[in-house]
């Protein structure tokens, strides 16, 4: 009777287990990666089912090109569809600069998470929340040089 009793517990708790839905929120996120001091940009378009990277030159005579594009698995999909939908962008400002350095880390970022729109400039500023928003993006990215770098500071590591 244990056996029994126990067997259907697990047959209930099993069936109570929900599979993965479908991402219901449509969205782009876009990022200008800027490198100054090389005169080029790196930008990033993302959206529910793709990612590509496009080679800005800032150099006359460069040529703009896609450098790596993508179609997002299942699972991708889902990742980014599941951060997204816990990130509020209306608590995000629109700047954040360091004042203090007129060089160095450079990114624009737009963000469409279904009907809300946020563009956002970072220059040499560490925000936590775009650190995450970098983290899954990177998350699908397989090649290590194409991934976002955005470094903490030194009393955050």
């Amino acid at each position: 009777m244990r056996l029994f009793l126990t067997t259907i517990f697990f047959l209930l708790v099993a069936c109570d287990i929900k599979q993965p839905q479908e991402c219901n929120t449509k969205y782009r996120i876009c990022v200008w990666n800027a490198h100054p001091s090389k005169a080029y940009t790196d930008y990033y378009k993302i959206n529910n089912d793709s990612l590509s990277i496009e080679f800005i030159g800032g150099v006359v005579g460069d040529t703009n090109k896609k450098i790596f594009s993508k179609a997002l698995t299942k699972v991708e999909q889902q990742s980014l569809c599941n951060y997204l939908s816990t990130f509020d962008i209306d608590t995000l400002k629109s700047a954040y600069i360091n004042q203090f350095v007129e060089d160095g880390d450079q990114k624009r970022i737009e963000l469409k998470i279904g009907t809300k729109n946020k563009t956002i400039d970072v220059s040499n500023f560490y925000q936590k929340d775009l650190d995450g928003l970098f983290e899954v993006i990177n998350s699908v990215i397989d090649n290590k040089r194409y991934k976002i770098y955005y470094e903490k500071p030194a009393a955050s590591k």
